[in-house]
């Protein structure tokens, strides 16, 4: 991951950032080379320095990363110059919630051409929409993987 492509991301999230300033806190190793990014939360750090949670889109393409934008007097949303309103604007990065929680109830539908059958399931992992989460029997004999289609709602992943 290039700190231009993180730059790219943060200027279409509408941060004014320059590659100088990206610092990668660690290696990050992605599953291609055009891998979509997303802004997940910016805190303000030490030294007049902002911390960047990003995440790649498909959440199977790369775990997530941080990055520091040092200098971040620079480093603004919308025309916004100062730290503070950096910070004020990180608060209005949309973070998606998660539609089930470990531990929630939910129903899975299993579904072929010919057939149909639903099955009551307890969610063994936070999932947000298409995301694909662990999930077992009512009575914990029996564990599925299954995709988020939407609230209340799994759909059987295939194997």
């Amino acid at each position: 991951m290039t700190p231009e492509r993180i730059v790219s991301t943060l200027i279409e999230s509408g941060w004014k950032v320059r590659a100088e300033q990206i610092k990668l806190l660690s290696e990050v190793s992605t599953a291609g080379p055009d891998t979509r990014l997303q802004v997940v939360k910016v805190a303000r750090g030490l030294n007049d320095a902002l911390t960047v949670k990003l995440r790649c889109h498909d959440r199977r393409a790369c775990l997530p990363f941080y990055v520091l934008i040092e200098n971040a007097g620079t480093a603004g949303r919308s025309g916004q110059i100062s730290v503070a309103g950096a910070e004020q604007a990180a608060s209005q990065v949309a973070i998606e919630k998660p539609l089930f929680r470990s531990g929630d109830a939910a129903t899975m539908m299993f579904a072929n051409r010919n057939v149909r059958i639903s099955m009551p399931v307890i969610c063994l992992q936070n999932g947000l929409r298409g995301q694909t989460i662990r999930v077992s029997s009512r009575d914990r004999k029996r564990f599925y993987k299954a995709e988020v289609v939407g609230p209340g709602l799994l759909k059987a992943a295939t194997l």
